[in-house]
């Protein structure tokens, strides 16, 4: 009889919590006659009882709730939302922050793939060789077919110095390739800056968007106004987003007073809009050209959309990645946490890029390594003939180049030389710390440089 006793407190206990999590703190719940949620709740009561009194071992009440929170999110059918737990939440904060340990690649979820929108620059996946666009099949040999990302990420990341294998699948190259990586901890500082040398033009790469981007972006720009820069580039290629409220601020610098920057819009019929504006006169005044590609997403979007519909700046290169949906997070403790997508936002034009992305005003292709040689390419990477040339030819200038040509030859491998410059180039730089550009392969560069000086 205690027992029953016992059970039935616990039984009410267990439904104010499970009213109490459905709810919510945060938001509002209202129940309607074709919803109704009760009943619902009354099932998951149900199941969780017999489960608790019938299963053939004792469950473990973490597992089950972790268990239907990921469920019910997965109801959603939106990669963007998802459940935090105790691990995915911490690296989400690793994420934010700039520090985490992995392998160094931004990954998202595109027409059911796993797709590198980014590897993040020194990292040991750029230094490895993978590239944005790359498919990843699988993980130390087993398929993620089908799996949630969460799963991914988690067998992706683990401890430092640490191995983990990844199975890639690249346009262009029928054969899968196999990448050995050590993990690290990675530290993704957000901005790079300088003046492109005899050009009088400055450039501004932003590679995420984290908790200091802003921060970093202003020191940059104060820079260009003291020696007098008229002329920026902003690369954003390969940048796959961050926060929403750096991307605004960084929009703040370059907009005037009272320019619409982006507006966001939640579930239709709460009324719940909010259209963000410049704040402050310009910090930046000059010329501006913006760099995008198929790996620009998110925040990247933001920015790049509020400067092209305010016709501030130019968008060259390619068709940003379409990611207009904004997440937020909810802290259910100091461990755990969910994030949500809330809204969808729009460019200044009214303009909703989610699945779409945005077409740049002058259209350059990005790619060096034409379709025609890309199998050539993956014999000469799979060969190792490049990773021993590098071993005894540290430095990339004309003459590593001519004999490297000559190496290639050597094998019978029919490829130009621009082609096979620019693979030396990427072996070296593998090993050595990389220069801010490089206008020798960078078609979409040199082209922004010159429409900034009017040629």
């Amino acid at each position: 009889m205690g027992k029953k006793i016992s059970e039935r407190k616990f039984h009410l206990v267990l439904v104010s919590f499970l009213l109490g999590l459905f709810l919510g703190i945060s938001v509002s719940f209202r129940l309607s006659a074709d919803e109704p949620a009760h009943r619902y709740l009354d099932y998951f009561h149900q199941v969780y009882n017999y489960i608790l009194t019938e299963y053939v071992e004792e469950p473990k009440n973490q597992d089950l709730f972790y268990g239907a929170i990921r469920g019910m999110i997965k109801g959603l059918d939106d990669p963007y939302s998802r459940f935090l737990d105790e691990n995915d939440f911490k690296s989400f904060k690793e994420d934010i922050s700039g520090d985490f340990i992995g392998v160094g690649i931004e990954i998202t979820v595109k027409d059911g793939n796993i797709v590198v929108i980014s590897p993040i620059e020194g990292s040991p996946a750029m230094q490895a060789g993978i590239m944005q666009g790359d498919i990843i099949t699988g993980v130390e040999g087993e398929s993620i077919k089908n799996k949630p990302v969460d799963d991914i990420v988690k067998l992706i990341r683990g401890r430092p110095n640490t191995k983990v294998k990844l199975i890639v699948k690249r346009e262009g190259i029928e054969d899968p390739l196999e990448f050995q990586l050590t993990r690290a901890k990675i530290h993704t500082k957000s901005v790079n800056y300088g003046i492109i040398e005899g050009q009088n033009v400055g450039y501004l790469r932003i590679k995420i968007f984290g908790d200091d981007t802003k921060r970093e972006v202003e020191t940059a720009l104060k820079f260009f106004n003291e020696k007098r820069i008229d002329k920026i580039v902003i690369d954003l290629r390969g940048n796959p987003g961050g926060k929403l409220d750096e991307a605004i601020g960084i929009s703040d610098f370059f907009l005037d007073r009272g320019q619409v920057i982006v507006t966001t819009k939640g579930r239709k019929g709460t009324g719940q809009v909010q259209e963000m504006k410049a704040r402050n006169d310009r910090l930046y005044r000059g010329k501006l050209i913006v760099l995008v590609n198929r790996g620009s997403a998110s925040a990247s979007e933001i920015l790049a959309g509020a400067l092209k519909d305010n016709n501030r700046g130019s968008l060259l290169g390619e068709k940003t990645f379409g990611k207009g949906s904004v997440q937020r997070l909810f802290e259910l403790s100091d461990l755990v946490g969910i994030t949500l997508t809330v809204a969808k936002y729009y460019t200044p034009s009214g303009a909703s890029i989610h699945g779409v992305g945005i077409e740049p005003d002058i259209a350059v292709s990005g790619q060096v390594i034409p379709d025609s040689e890309k199998k050539t390419v993956n014999q000469i990477i799979t060969s190792k003939i490049l990773e021993e040339f590098v071993k005894s030819n540290k430095a990339y200038n004309e003459d590593s180049r001519k004999k490297f040509i000559e190496a290639l030859r050597a094998r019978n491998f029919s490829i130009s030389e621009r082609s096979a410059g620019f693979l030396l180039l990427t072996e070296i730089n593998r090993y050595s710390k990389q220069s801010l550009y490089n206008l020798e392969y960078d078609a979409q560069l040199t082209r922004a440089i010159a429409v900034l000086n009017g040629k």
